[in-house]
């Protein structure tokens, strides 16, 4: 979304990553509720960005649990979300799940990689902690395959945070975005240092191809 919030200066790049049976109704509710729901809170999204993008994220997914017919389906489908708001060259980053964003960046001729979001996979210490202590089961990734939630012995979420997901909701998944900030910092001219680009995609490509390459 550019321009955004009525400015030029301001700009919004998501990723929504539905899975399970109809998650793609899932990113879609996601994909055009969330940038309404960030304007409509205009004031407070320019003087506290994360608050106002965790507010959104979280309003998001009661929406989408409590719509009619889609909360019916999202108690077993769900999207991750990844929110990246540009304000001037302040960038804040809300990652709920595992799309991930990531900044280029040229410094003595190399280009290296700055991870913007962290993967919510729930077998980190902290997202595990969580859940066993909410009742939910974490099996460990292995030969390729990753680590899960699971609801009832039978829903087995690849991520630890995540919108809709109305079952694993009971067993400690949140959708509870973690924000970070960075500052855009361009280089100053022509193959000098400074910030490049950022990638923002979903597991479908960091899970085959690492940051750096």
């Amino acid at each position: 979304c550019w321009p955004f919030n009525g400015s030029y200066n301001q700009a919004l790049f998501c990723v929504f990553d539905g899975h399970g049976a109809k998650g793609e109704r899932a990113s879609e509710f996601c994909m055009t509720t969330i940038p309404e729901l960030l304007e409509a809170e205009s004031q407070q999204l320019k003087a506290d960005p994360p608050a106002a993008l965790s507010k959104a994220v979280i309003q998001c997914d009661q929406m989408l649990l409590s719509a009619p017919e889609l909360g019916r389906l999202a108690m077993t489908c769900g999207t991750a979300s990844t929110v990246m708001y540009f304000h001037g060259s302040d960038c804040f980053t809300a990652c709920s799940g595992d799309s991930r964003a990531v900044k280029g960046i040229r410094r003595s001729g190399m280009i290296l990689a700055e991870d913007l979001s962290m993967d919510h996979k729930p077998d980190l210490p902290e997202e595990r902690a969580r859940i066993v202590a909410n009742g939910g089961t974490v099996s460990d990734g292995a030969a390729g395959r990753p680590a899960r939630v699971w609801a009832h012995g039978r829903i087995g979420l690849a991520m630890s945070r995540s919108l809709g997901d109305g079952e694993c909701k009971h067993v400690g998944v949140i959708p509870d975005p973690e924000v970070r900030k960075t500052t855009i910092t361009p280089a100053d001219k022509s193959g000098g240092d400074g910030d490049l680009f950022i990638i923002v995609a979903s597991d479908g490509v960091w899970e085959f191809i690492p940051s750096d390459e």
